[in-house]
């Protein structure tokens, strides 16, 4: 209930106002006394109104003519709950009442104190008659206050009066619970001990549960349940119990405390430490991983300390001068620090400091050392392979998707004459002269797009002009999600073998031409001179030699068939199909040969493998050995196949490969110990290596020679293995 304080305020009015006013206070000092009017000190009356407190004004006494003459009702008008009191003479008590007095005291006797007597009695009349109303007042203002609920049940727990906020709190109109049990607003698992409660308290006047204030949950209309805050009070009549409930919906409350709790939890179990500084910079709490971070052995020995503890004198300086004057100016701050453990070791960490509404701090700390030495072995490990990169004989280049010049090295700098500046963001054909621009462009595309690694032949084309040969290979290069972003490639310059190959070319022409020359000079003399001669022996002496030019220009042509092989760039091995290349190579030996041979052919309708169209080449080269080596021979051509191979097997029933010859080819090179006589074997070696292949020789079911080309099994395009 709302009371007035016991000081009551009066204003004196009239002639002699003053006087009156000085005399109240003297006599209790309880009264809060002004003057409103008095001529005699040059008080108007029109500046009385403005003098009186409106509703603060408890009383204003008239003095002599003003309590009679109608000044003291038009005064007191500015204050219409006060009292107005008259100090009159005898014979003017009707003339006061007239004009508007409520209280009389005449001005004999002892003045002073009838008048503060008279006062008091008034002022205190009043405020008893203005306590119901405001009673009333304040419970209108309660029960239609929304934000809770009033209930008012009877010893039978029947409700007898509910406030209209009881519809948004349970779904019920007030009239809806009025004359219905209050179990009906709770939970059936309450009920039973709802009731003992009840019949316990009316038997024994005891109290289970605290009345000012307890939570427990109700049920709506809905059937869900409600967390509510609930006040008791009672009110008897007689033998008559009446208790009132006030209720509060609490469920924010309790979310906000669910959230609290949780946050709670989650700074207790964090793996980062967490810290709460109070205004003089100084631990007021800490977690375990705050603790342990630092190595100490119980929160305790923090808790109080100044945060300078865990640090060291250089670092306190720089957190003093640089970062919480950031937190003081952003309300916040985030990076790397130094902290010192209890043991004095130090150790890089990650600091977070957000400032609090009462000026304390939040600091999050996270032991960083393993991400500072892996970001020192990364920097370690990137300055490696700069150095390694930059120590290429050959031209090192990065490309992003669109074909861009994003980084390179030295060699490529002094290679192109292009400053890095004018390098850096450069298209790539930008380097590369215009009748290469389309081979080059392929080659980009199989490896941006479709994650291919491949490589190309083009010039470098110079900042002054000038073409320079290279081999360019580039790899993928792809992001963490493993998707291609650009290429990495290396130019190799290879003038030099440019240049060794021409002079090769040539020299092999020359010697192809004087060979082919020669042997026919020895072939067309030997026959003039055996067809001269009787004698048997010479003409087989004559034969002899015949046969070994013949031989030497057979060698010819196949060194020529070589150089046309080893002078175009290698084809890259793919998925083809091996019966239709074998049988490509079986035709063009029928073809160069005059059919003495029986050839048994069996070749699947098709077998895939990974190879090349030049394999063909080398199933000629394998079948016409056999045919230069046997008269009229039998030989056999299979292709054989399995889950990771295809073979290519070719088989003769002649006197088989001299072990000195497969040496040889075993070896990959001559040697002095180790030699072949012709070039047939090793066109064969190299064709099939370059195919992705590899030789190997076997025993014959023919009797003489067999030989075994491999590749690795592949599928058709299109076609999709059973893991796919």
């Amino acid at each position: 209930m709302v009371t007035r304080p016991a000081q009551i305020d009066v204003h004196c009015v009239g002639p002699g106002a003053e006087r009156v006013a000085a005399r109240l206070a003297e006599a209790d000092d309880t009264f809060q006394v002004g003057v409103a009017f008095d001529r005699e000190r040059g008080l108007e009356e029109a500046e009385a109104a403005d003098a009186l407190d409106g509703e603060g004004t408890d009383c204003v006494v008239g003095v002599g003519d003003a309590a009679v003459d109608g000044t003291l009702g038009h005064i007191a008008a500015a204050a219409p709950n006060a009292v107005r009191v008259a100090r009159v003479d005898a014979e003017d008590i009707d003339a006061a009442l007239d004009a508007g007095a409520t209280d009389i005291v005449t001005a004999s006797g002892d003045g002073a104190a009838a008048l503060v007597h008279r006062i008091r009695t008034a002022v205190g009349r009043e405020r008893a008659a203005a306590e119901p109303d405001e009673t009333e007042a304040v419970f209108e203002a309660l029960i239609n206050n929304t934000s809770f609920a009033v209930v008012t049940v009877d010893a039978d727990s029947v409700v007898q009066y509910a406030s209209p906020a009881v519809k948004e709190l349970f779904g019920y109109a007030p009239a809806e619970l009025v004359g219905e049990p209050l179990m009906a607003l709770m939970p059936e698992r309450f009920h039973e001990a709802h009731r003992e409660a009840v019949e316990q308290y009316l038997t024994t006047g005891e109290r289970r549960l605290d009345w000012g204030w307890i939570e427990f949950p109700a049920e709506h209309r809905d059937g869900t349940e409600i967390p509510l805050g609930v006040s008791f009070g009672e009110y008897t009549q007689g033998d008559d119990h009446l208790f009132s409930a006030v209720i509060r919906d609490v469920s924010d409350r309790k979310q906000r405390q669910e959230r609290l709790d949780r946050l709670a939890s989650a700074v207790e179990g964090s793996m980062d430490g967490v810290a709460i500084l109070d205004e003089d910079e100084r631990f007021q709490y800490v977690n375990d991983a705050h603790v342990d971070v630092y190595e100490y052995d119980d929160a305790d020995e923090l808790l109080g300390e100044h945060w300078s503890v865990l640090y060291g004198a250089d670092e306190r300086d720089r957190i003093e001068s640089e970062v919480l004057n950031a937190v003081e100016r952003d309300g916040q701050w985030r990076g790397e620090a130094i902290g010192q453990r209890a043991d004095d070791s130090t150790f890089p960490q990650e600091l977070s400091l957000t400032e609090l509404d009462d000026g304390g701090l939040v600091c999050v700390v996270r032991d960083v050392t393993e991400r500072v030495q892996q970001r020192r072995e990364l920097r370690e490990e990137r300055q490696f392979i700069e150095t390694v990169i930059d120590t290429l004989p050959d031209v090192f280049y990065v490309l992003d998707g669109a074909g861009r010049i994003t980084r390179w090295n030295d060699r490529m700098v002094e290679t192109s004459g292009y400053t890095e500046a004018q390098l850096e963001g450069m298209h790539a054909l930008e380097l590369i002269p215009p009748d290469d621009h389309e081979a080059v462009s392929r080659a980009i595309s199989r490896v941006v797009k479709d994650g291919e690694s491949t490589g190309v032949r083009s010039a470098l084309l110079t900042a002054r002009g000038n073409r320079i040969p290279h081999d360019f290979s580039g790899n993928a290069v792809t992001d963490a999600d493993g998707e291609v972003i650009g290429l990495a490639g290396i130019g190799r310059d290879i003038s030099d073998t440019r240049r060794r190959q021409q002079r090769l070319a040539v020299l092999s022409r020359v010697l192809r031409h004087n060979v082919r020359n020669y042997t026919n000079v020895v072939q067309g003399q030997t026959a003039y001179v055996r067809d001269a001669l009787d004698d048997p022996d010479l003409r087989a002496a004559l034969e002899t030699a015949d046969a070994a030019a013949a031989d030497l220009a057979s060698m010819s042509d196949r060194a020529r068939r070589l150089e046309d092989l080893l002078r175009d760039d290698p084809a890259t091995p793919r998925p083809v199909d091996l019966s239709d290349i074998v049988q490509q190579g079986y035709r063009q030996f029928e073809a160069d040969t005059d059919g003495d041979t029986d050839l048994r052919v069996d070749i699947p309708e098709s077998a895939w493998a990974t190879a090349t169209d030049d394999v063909a080449v080398a199933v000629t080269e394998l079948l016409r050995n056999a045919h230069e080596h046997v008269e009229a021979p039998t030989a056999r051509l299979s292709v054989e196949t399995d889950d990771s191979s295809v073979a290519v097997v070719v088989a003769d029933d002649g006197p088989g490969i001299p072990e000195n010859e497969r040496a040889a080819i075993r070896e990959g090179e001559e040697t002095a110990l180790s030699h072949g006589t012709g070039l047939g074997l090793w066109l064969v070696k190299w064709v099939v290596t370059g195919a992705g292949g590899r030789v190997a020789f076997r025993e014959g079911d023919l009797g003489g020679a067999a030989v075994a080309l491999s590749f690795p099994a592949s599928t058709s395009p299109g076609e999709t293995t059973p893991s796919e």
